[in-house]
């Protein structure tokens, strides 16, 4: 395979003019996945693109058959593999190592096979060369020891900002193969919030109520973009971590919009003409400090997709193990992402004051309704999370987005 179809594989906007098809291909993947999640989940949502990516990687690495097949139709690669599909994300993974003094950046991946089967040698060098992911094996016969051993590697890769991922009900007799990742990030802003501008406002719901919220306000100098389409209007604003290694846009819908009906509409080729149009400008901006921490199943969403082989008893994981009673039993994905004024954790303040007054041509962009986000790697556009924030309100998602998958 190209290694330019290799790197639009990571892209989610931008690229060269020969690899923008592929490049819109990807795109077009991680919105079907966004949408495919949407569709069983009411409220705040966060997930990783990027860490979906490692996950069916992981499983195509090891599969044949139809059960490849489908992997590979569904993250828009060639038929037939080569074995370089992911180098690109090798080097993602050693651009990003290089700067961890600039940012914590911790994506834990890991296939975890019932004991009893064995795993191929040429699999675990894959693997490991390929995802920097760890395969274990674990008897799952023992729901709550296997539980503390999961639990204790993802907060040990995570540098202890994700704990308790699973308990003993994710697991049980029939167990044979779970696919597990955990994504942290932490990074300061490039211009920072000063806390003391932080006020208490009203956010108005998707469901009419309001709730207060701490909201961050700044002017500051960054990129944006104003967008009226015939299906919708909207306010775009990019803003940049320190180094300008990654940075978060913000899709905020017009008021009288619902966010549902937004994310019906909005493409992948809409969300590429529209961060290939901002432009750096002064804006008065006042975004919602919120945390989210979700943990997602994929099963259901990947069955949407069309990526159902790898489920059933049967398929053809010849490439991990030679025993044919394996499958992928659960992939499970959880995310901590936080914005606050200074980004990640505390640090020392350098926003710039709002002026009591401000002028009548001022750009203003108002975070006050639900909003989409996308957060990325500059220089690959490689897509760290994806999701919206429907209530700031809400720090941790609860019942079935958290406990009960």
């Amino acid at each position: 395979m190209d290694q330019k179809i290799l790197w639009s594989f990571l892209l989610l906007f931008f690229g060269s003019q020969a690899s923008r098809t592929v490049a819109q291909k990807s795109a077009e993947f991680a919105v079907d996945l966004y949408k495919a999640i949407c569709f069983s989940h009411k409220n705040n949502i966060i997930f990783s693109p990027l860490g979906t990516t490692v996950l069916l990687g992981m499983v195509q690495l090891g599969a044949k058959g139809k059960a490849q097949q489908q992997i590979r139709k569904t993250l828009r690669l060639q038929e037939s593999s080569t074995g370089e599909e992911f180098s690109v994300l090798k080097s993602f993974f050693s651009a990003t190592s290089k700067k961890k003094q600039e940012f914590t950046f911790n994506l834990a991946s890991a296939l975890y096979l019932q004991e009893g089967f064995a795993v191929k040698e040429a699999y675990l060098h894959g693997n490991k060369e390929s995802f920097q992911s760890a395969a274990e094996l674990v008897d799952f016969m023992d729901a709550k020891a296997c539980a503390e051993t999961i639990n204790t590697w993802v907060e040990n890769k995570t540098d202890g900002k994700i704990k308790n991922m699973f308990s003993e009900n994710d697991f049980g007799p029939l167990t044979r193969l779970v696919l597990v990742n955990a994504i942290y990030f932490k990074g300061d802003w490039k211009q920072k919030f000063r806390k003391e501008d932080t006020e208490m406002t009203d956010f108005h719901k998707q469901d009419g109520s309001t709730v207060k919220v701490p909201m961050m306000k700044a002017l500051l100098r960054t990129k944006y973009g104003y967008f009226s389409e015939s299906f919708m209007t909207c306010q775009v604003l990019e803003l940049p971590f320190k180094s300008n290694e990654f940075s978060v846009v913000i899709i905020l819908p017009a008021k009288g919009m619902s966010i549902e009906e937004a994310e019906k509409q909005v493409t992948a080729r809409h969300i590429q003409r529209w961060l290939s149009e901002l432009h750096e400008k002064e804006v008065e901006v006042s975004l919602p400090r919120f945390k989210t921490e979700q943990k997602l199943d994929f099963k259901e969403v990947l069955y949407s997709l069309n990526v159902t082989e790898i489920f059933n008893g049967g398929c053809d994981l010849s490439g991990i193990t030679d025993s044919s009673e394996v499958y992928v039993s659960r992939v499970l994905q959880k995310v901590l992402f936080e914005i606050n004024e200074d980004g990640g954790e505390a640090a020392t303040s350098t926003g710039v004051d709002i002026p009591a007054i401000m002028s009548l041509t001022q750009t203003q962009f108002l975070a006050d309704h639900p909003f989409l986000f996308v957060m990325k790697h500059t220089q690959s556009e490689s897509i760290l999370f994806m999701g919206r924030v429907t209530d700031p309100d809400i720090q941790t998602m609860n019942g079935r987005d958290l406990d009960s998958l």
